[in-house]
């Protein structure tokens, strides 16, 4: 499979962008390939921007935790300073580790060496030392959301949200508007597919379609809160148990209007839907969230963002700019 690993500009370092046919491919899937047919520059490579991939979401999980760990301390009325102090204790393990450094180095060794299917082995086990704790942090936002919501109500959800927004989407999507619409479907799908472990392989599977004004990325499963509803395929691991408040039972604006959400899944309406609209006057990035735990999650990435679709409006509360056209009925 082609490969297209190139320095962004506006990112500042180096991404996929292949083709539409292949940037769903995981880059633990590319990489074994390159180790069996002995591209062997491609191959290290792949395993380095695979290891970076994983530390970039990494990284991201572990500081919405510390924050959410803040927030509880602040609500919970600890003295100035200590909230952010004790947070960071808390959470100090997650950002002195370095996951994945270990088993890179073994694979790229053995990839010297011309052991090949050793490569390949400690590859997965690359994957698996990031994975592992990836999934406890993944449930642990949910059960940490899961208490502010049963101690301060359901809108401290959307607050602790807003609390960490900038520190982990804003950054990130700092640059979104200097993209072109292929590097932000390439973006999209760099945090899902190293990032959150998607597919029925948790190696990183994404499906990615193009239809006229957008391109649609899907998930089955979405390797964060579709794991966390239905279970993680790779293990057998099922769905991470709910209790009373793990789920909203009021509806928000910042929730689609529904109930029944996962505390997890509601930042993705917050996100990439309820807050840049009101910001920008279009959401950022829409999704399709159903209730069904065994569907994909699927989301979409407009060519042009003021052509967003009708339908994605109203479910959050926005109401399109009359300045901007809208879509015919037909």
């Amino acid at each position: 499979m082609p490969l297209k690993y190139t320095y962004s500009e506006v990112l500042g370092r180096e991404l996929r962008l292949d083709d539409p046919d292949t940037i769903g491919v995981s880059s633990q899937t590319l990489a074994e390939e390159a180790i069996r047919a002995g591209r062997d520059e491609e191959a290290v490579t792949l395993v380095n921007y695979f290891l970076r991939e994983m530390q970039i979401m990494h990284r991201i999980m572990w500081t919405w935790a510390e924050d959410i760990v803040r927030f509880i301390l602040e609500k919970s009325g600890s003295g100035p300073g200590l909230d952010v102090s004790g947070a960071a204790g808390i959470l100090r393990v997650f950002k002195t580790a370095e996951l994945g450094i270990a088993p890179r180095d073994r694979c790229l060794e053995a990839l010297a060496a011309g052991d090949r299917d050793g490569a390949i082995h400690w590859l997965d086990r690359m994957r698996l030392e990031i994975k592992n704790p990836h999934e406890l942090m993944v449930a642990w936002v949910q059960d940490m959301l899961t208490y502010c919501a049963a101690t301060w109500g359901e809108e401290s959800v959307l607050e602790t949200i807003l609390h960490t927004h900038q520190s982990i989407w804003g950054d990130r999507y700092e640059n979104w508007d200097k993209m072109t619409p292929w590097e932000k479907v390439a973006l999209t799908i760099e945090g899902m597919r190293g990032g959150h472990f998607s597919g029925a392989r948790r190696r990183g599977d994404v499906q990615v379609a193009e239809e006229h004004d957008r391109f649609v990325v899907s998930f089955d499963p979405c390797g964060s809160g579709g794991v966390l509803r239905r279970g993680d395929p790779e293990t057998g691991r099922g769905p991470y148990p709910i209790g009373e408040h793990g789920t909203n039972r009021e509806p928000h604006l910042w929730t689609w209007q529904k109930t029944g959400v996962h505390w997890y899944c509601a930042h993705c309406a917050i996100a990439m839907e309820w807050l840049p609209g009101r910001k920008r006057g279009h959401p950022l990035r829409p999704l399709d969230h159903t209730l069904d735990h065994q569907a994909p999650c699927v989301w979409y990435i407009y060519k042009d963002e003021k052509q967003t679709r009708d339908y994605h409006y109203p479910r959050t509360g926005l109401i399109k700019p009359e300045d901007i056209p809208h879509e015919s009925k037909e």
